[in-house]
């Protein structure tokens, strides 16, 4: 597929240019290993760095690729091509033994024997992004062309590429790249974005807090603590189904909220705001299920004091959907000027294991009184009926795992920022959520949830376990929110 879409994209981008160098050929010029970026010249023209595909007159003209080794030793080939009109030619590169005393390097145009003098046109810059990048902004030198992925025209020279994707008001994701083109070349550019970082807007924000480099803070006497979570490695996943492959991850330090977002915090937002936070199917007295208000209910507005209100202040909120939780976070980054989000996923599995490597952070036997689950035995497990007892605990009712984080298994899901992928296969390395952006009629691929819920069995209780829901679902009374936030 990826080759189809770039093949594609090139023949669109000769084209274009067909202008430019009306009644030419393409030269291909391909190296490989260490080869890759030697000077690519034509009748002693610059065309740009290899590999590289050239527009160029027909008829016969010289080919020359070298390297510097140091600044008195080249590596070069050489070769004579005899092209027709509208003929691609693919020249595969291998640079000879160093040479001494080579010069010309970067040379402007020579006088050709050829007899062909070409004027000068440019170069076009095709700039490929992967699905989950379509849509970042590209700049040259500064100045926007466009968005991901498409062609841009340049003069020959250096430029300056770069490619950014919003991740939120503080931060991108950023590709920068120094190009060197020669004219008529076309120079294809396989964008990768990087990790989150801060934009102009982010570094004007106040300084971080001291406190927040160790330990845990609070940004607000009313906000949810938050744990720091210490920069590490781990390897990621299991060799079973959607959760393989395994792959080593290394992140940067970040915080966690210590527990799942009760309802009480929930609800001052949702006072706050006033907003529209709906109502829950739940399970009732008689073990049936209805939409109501109330215990397990998204609802906050049945009663205005809900925080004054001891029985629900510390039991986590459910009946939230992926976009309840992010409208949630925006809020209280608002209302703090610091960077909360949801957790990427592989966040989440790092904070969970908190350097453990069994299927739980007690060890690999569920136990007892070590979570709520269905099958977990504790007093809220649902045992003596379905609706007395049955329901999600007060967060922090178990032992906290090492990093001081309470309830990342069982009690609640929780949401996280990646799509569903079907396996690990292309997953990020760094900490980063792996997110598959969607467009026009297409089919959702769904949220990550991650950690089992009260009601459900602990065979889906375990550090690597991950599932699909639909970011709308607001009417699962199993799934919640934890907080993330990015330091400094």
């Amino acid at each position: 597929m990826k080759l189809v879409y770039i093949s594609t994209l090139l023949v669109g981008a000769l084209m274009a240019f067909s202008d430019v160098y009306a009644a030419g050929s393409t030269l291909s010029v391909t190296c490989k290993g260490d080869d890759v970026g030697a000077d690519v010249l034509v009748n002693g023209k610059f065309k740009g760095e290899c590999p590289v595909d050239v527009l160029v007159q027909e008829g016969k003209l010289k080919l020359k690729v070298q390297k510097e080794v140091d600044a008195s030793h080249a590596r070069v080939f050489e070769q004579e091509i005899r092209l027709g009109e509208n003929v691609i030619k693919t020249v595969e590169v291998v640079l000879g033994a160093p040479q001494s005393n080579v010069k010309g390097l970067r040379q402007g145009p020579a006088q050709s024997s050829l007899g062909q003098v070409e004027s000068k046109k440019g170069a076009l810059l095709s700039v490929i992004c992967k699905i989950d990048d379509t849509g970042a902004e590209v700049f040259v030198d500064n100045i926007l062309k466009g968005v991901c992925s498409l062609d841009v025209q340049v003069p020959e020279g250096t430029h300056k590429l770069r490619v950014q994707k919003k991740v939120d008001d503080w931060s991108d994701r950023i590709f920068e790249q120094e190009v060197r083109a020669g004219d008529g070349a076309i120079k294809k550019i396989e964008v990768q974005l990087g990790a989150a970082q801060l934009n102009a807007a982010g570094k004007r924000r106040e300084p971080e807090q001291v406190e927040v480099k160790k330990g845990t803070f609070k940004d607000c006497p009313t906000c949810p603590e938050m744990v720091v979570i210490p920069a590490g490695s781990f390897d990621m996943g299991s060799e079973h189904g959607d959760e393989a492959p395994v792959h080593r991850v290394t992140l940067p330090s970040f915080a966690l909220s210590a527990t799942e977002v009760t309802r009480a915090q929930y609800g001052e937002f949702v006072n706050e705001t006033k907003y529209e936070a709906g109502t829950c199917w739940a399970v009732n007295e008689m073990g049936m299920v209805e939409e109501r208000v109330g215990r397990n209910s998204g609802d906050f507005n049945f009663r205005k004091g809900l925080e004054g209100d001891s029985q629900f202040d510390k039991s986590p909120v459910s009946c939230v959907n992926w976009h309840d939780a992010k409208a949630y976070v925006k809020w209280l980054s608002e209302k703090t000027g610091k960077n909360y989000r949801l957790p990427s996923e592989a966040e989440w599995e790092y904070a969970a294991r908190a350097g453990t490597t069994t299927s739980r952070y007690w060890g690999n036997e569920v136990g007892q009184n070590n979570a709520n689950c269905s099958d977990c035995v504790t007093k809220w497990d649902g045992s003596d009926s379905p609706w007395i007892g049955g329901l999600a605990s007060p967060v922090g009712s178990f032992k906290p795992n090492a990093f001081g984080l309470y309830d990342m298994l069982g009690n609640l899901w929780e949401w996280t920022e990646d799509t569903y992928h079907n396996d690990y296969k292309g997953a990020p390395t760094d900490g980063s959520a792996w997110v598959q952006i969607t467009t026009g009629q297409e089919r959702s691929v769904g949220r990550i949830i991650r950690g089992g819920a009260w009601k459900v069995n602990s065979l889906f209780m375990s550090a690597t376990y991950r599932l699909g829901s639909a970011e709308v679902r607001r009417d699962e009374h199993k799934v919640g929110i934890r907080l993330a936030r990015t330091l400094p």
